[in-house]
C-alpha cells in the first residue's frame, strides 16, 4: 500500500470505529452493518500490514488468522461479541491494537485524492 493508501485507511477505520462507538445497542441494524465495515476493513489493514493476501467471504478470517492469530482472533471474536451481544467493546479494544499500522487518524487527514 502507499502512504496515501495507509493513510486513508487508517481514517476510514477511525470513522467506522467511532460511528460503532457512538450507536446504541437498541440499534442493532446499524451496529451489525458498521461492525462488518470495521471488520472488513481492520483485516484489510492487518493483511496488508503482513504482507498477506486478504480475502473475502470465508477467505476474510481465514486469511486473517493466517496474517496475525493473535490479532486475527481478537478481530474476529471482537466482531462476533458484537453479533451475539450487540456489545461493541471487545471489538474496538482489538482494533486499538492496531497501533502497528500508525493507530487512529481524524485531524489532518485530507482525501486530496477525491477532490
Amino acid at each position: 500500500m502507499t502512504a496515501d493508501q495507509w493513510r486513508h485507511g487508517r481514517y476510514v477505520l477511525t470513522c467506522y470505529l467511532d460511528d460503532l462507538m457512538d450507536t446504541p445497542a437498541a440499534s442493532r441494524h446499524e451496529q451489525l452493518v458498521i461492525a462488518d465495515q470495521v471488520l472488513r476493513q481492520a483485516a484489510e489493514l492487518t493483511t496488508a500490514h503482513h504482507g498477506a493476501w486478504t480475502g473475502i467471504g470465508k477467505w476474510l478470517p481465514r486469511r486473517l488468522l493466517e496474517a496475525d492469530p493473535e490479532l486475527g482472533k481478537a478481530l474476529l471474536d471482537g466482531y462476533q461479541n458484537v453479533a451475539e451481544q450487540a456489545d461493541a467493546a471487545p471489538l474496538a479494544a482489538a482494533v486499538k491494537r492496531l497501533d502497528l499500522i500508525g493507530g487512529p487518524l481524524r485531524e489532518g487527514y485530507s482525501n486530496s485524492w477525491q477532490a
